[in-house]
C-alpha cells in the first residue's frame, strides 16, 4: 500500500498550491487527480493581490511564469449615466489568467518538487478518520488527508459535512470575448444596468472573459440567449458589444451555479478541506482561488486541523460577509439597497483612505473584522444622512420609516450570514451580531 505524509485529493489550483506549501515544509505529498489535462471550464481565473503574493511564496511568480495579465484595481460602471469610479490597488496587482492555464502551470510546480508525487487518472472513492484513501487504483494512507476536490468534494462527503443551501441564488454566464477592447486595460470592469452586474477583465492579450450575473428567476433555455443581449447589451461598454453579439450568434456561453457555503468548516482529526472544499462564495468579489492558496498556506504550517481550522474560519469571516455583501448591493433594487449603493459610491468618488481601505478588504491584504465593520457602518452612516435630508426637503416621511425598515433588515441580514437578496428584509432584533465574536 501506497503512503505519505500528505495525501491531497486534487490537483487543481488549490491541491497544487497546498502540495507545495506542505512540501515546501519537508513533508512528502502525493496528490490524486481524476482528470490527465486540466478541464476547460468556466472557474476561477482571477488571483487577488494577497493570492500573488502567497504564490510567491511557493515559488511560483504568476507575472513571470504565467500567461496572464496584470492588473491594477478595477472600474465600477454604476449603470445611471454618471461617470465610471477608478478603484485602484493601493499595493500589489493582482492577475488573471485562464484557469486551465493557471492548473497546469501549478501542476508543473508541484510534480517539479521532489517531495511531490502526482498521480492523474485516479478517482478517489473514499476519504476514511484514519488516513486511507480509497481509489480506482487501489488504496493509500497518508497521516494526513487534504480534500481539494471542490464543492462536490469526495472528502467533505466522507466528513458527513453538512451545506447549508444546495440552492444556487444566481447563475454565472460567461463568454470568451475576440477582438474586443477594455475601457481600461489591466483592470476588472464592473458593470450595473443589466438584470444583474458584469464582469470583464482581460484573460491574455487576445481575450476579455466577461461574466453576467444572471438572476434565479432566468427564462428557459430557448429564450435565454436573447435574453441574455437584450438585458445586458445595452449598458455594457462599446468596446464589448460587437464581440458579445458574435459569442451569443454562436451560442457559445458558459454556465455556472451560484452557490454559497459559508466557511465555517474545515475537516477534523486527519482530515481537512482547501478551496471550494471548505466554502464558496459569489464569484463577483473574485476571492476564491486567494483564499484557497491562504487555506494551504495555513493548513501546513498548523498544528493540526483544529488549529487550522480556527484560524481559516476567522481569516473568512469577513471575506464570505464581504462576497455576499457586494452581491445584494449590486443587485438588490430595495430602496434601502438602492441608499446604500449611491452612499457606496459617493464614498468611493470622494473619500480616498476609506476607499482605499474598502480595496484592501477586497484585494484580501486586509481581513480584520474591525475594518470591514468600521467600513460598512460608515457607508449605513452616509445613506441615513442622505435619507434623512431627503425626507425633511420632499416630506416624504413614510419612505423614510421603510428605508431605515430596510436599513435594520440589512444588520440582520449580515448577522446571519447569507446570500442573494432576502426576499422580505427582516427587523432589529440581531442588527448589530454581526460585529460581535
Amino acid at each position: 500500500m501506497d503512503s505519505a505524509d500528505v495525501v491531497v485529493v486534487g490537483a487543481g489550483p488549490a491541491g497544487c498550491a497546498c502540495a507545495l506549501s506542505f512540501a515546501r515544509r519537508g513533508a512528502r505529498v502525493l496528490v490524486l487527480e481524476a482528470q490527465r489535462a486540466p478541464v476547460r471550464r468556466l472557474a476561477g481565473e482571477w488571483i487577488q493581490p494577497a493570492g500573488v503574493e502567497a504564490l510567491r511564496r511557493l515559488g511560483v511568480d504568476v507575472h513571470r511564469d504565467g500567461p496572464g495579465t496584470a492588473n491594477h484595481g478595477f472600474v465600477m460602471h454604476p449603470g445611471d449615466g454618471s461617470a465610471p469610479i477608478a478603484l485602484p490597488f493601493s499595493t500589489g496587482e493582482a492577475v488573471s489568467l485562464p484557469h486551465a492555464e493557471l492548473t497546469a502551470l501549478l501542476r508543473r510546480a508541484a510534480a517539479g518538487h521532489p517531495a511531490v508525487e502526482l498521480r492523474t487518472d485516479v478517482r478517489v472513492l473514499a476519504a476514511e478518520e484514519s488516513g486511507l484513501v480509497r481509489t480506482s487504483r487501489g488504496s493509500m494512507r497518508g497521516a494526513l488527508v487534504v480534500g481539494a476536490d471542490g464543492r462536490a468534494s469526495v472528502v467533505r462527503t466522507a466528513l458527513r459535512a453538512e451545506r447549508t443551501d444546495r440552492t444556487p441564488f444566481s447563475y454565472t454566464a460567461g463568454l470568451l470575448l475576440t477582438d474586443a477592447v477594455l475601457p481600461r486595460e489591466q483592470h476588472g470592469h464592473v458593470v450595473l444596468g443589466g438584470p444583474g452586474p458584469a464582469l470583464a477583465y482581460r484573460l491574455d492579450r487576445d481575450t476579455v472573459r466577461l461574466c453576467l450575473d444572471v438572476p434565479p428567476a432566468r427564462p428557459p433555455a430557448p429564450a435565454l440567449l436573447s435574453y441574455l443581449w437584450h438585458g445586458y447589451a445595452d449598458a455594457l461598454p462599446a468596446g464589448l458589444r460587437t464581440a458579445v453579439a458574435e459569442q451569443l450568434r454562436a451560442g457559445r456561453v458558459q454556465w455556472a451555479a451560484n452557490y454559497f457555503q459559508p466557511h465555517a468548516f474545515y475537516g477534523s482529526g486527519r482530515r481537512a478541506l482547501v478551496g471550494d472544499a471548505a466554502g464558496c462564495v459569489h464569484p463577483l468579489s473574485a476571492s476564491g482561488l486567494t483564499s484557497a492558496f491562504l487555506d494551504g498556506e495555513c493548513l501546513a504550517r498548523s498544528t493540526d486541523v483544529a488549529a487550522y481550522a480556527r484560524q481559516r474560519s476567522a481569516a473568512c469571516r469577513v471575506s464570505d460577509r464581504l462576497a455576499a455583501c457586494l452581491h445584494r448591493i449590486l443587485t438588490d433594487r430595495s430602496p434601502a439597497t438602492r441608499a446604500l449603493r449611491q452612499a457606496m459610491f459617493t464614498v468611493w468618488r470622494v473619500d480616498e483612505r476609506r476607499r482605499d481601505r474598502m480595496l484592501r478588504l477586497l484585494a484580501m491584504t486586509e481581513l480584520r473584522r474591525h475594518t470591514f465593520a468600521t467600513a460598512f457602518l460608515h457607508v449605513l452612516t452616509r445613506a441615513l444622512s442622505s435619507s434623512a435630508r431627503n425626507a425633511v426637503i420632499d416630506g416624504q416621511w413614510e419612505e423614510l420609516v421603510r428605508e431605515l425598515n430596510g436599513f435594520a433588515g440589512w444588520l440582520q441580514w449580515l448577522a446571519q450570514l447569507r446570500a442573494g437578496v432576502p426576499e422580505s428584509p427582516g427587523g432589529v432584533h440581531r442588527a448589530v451580531a454581526f460585529l460581535g465574536p
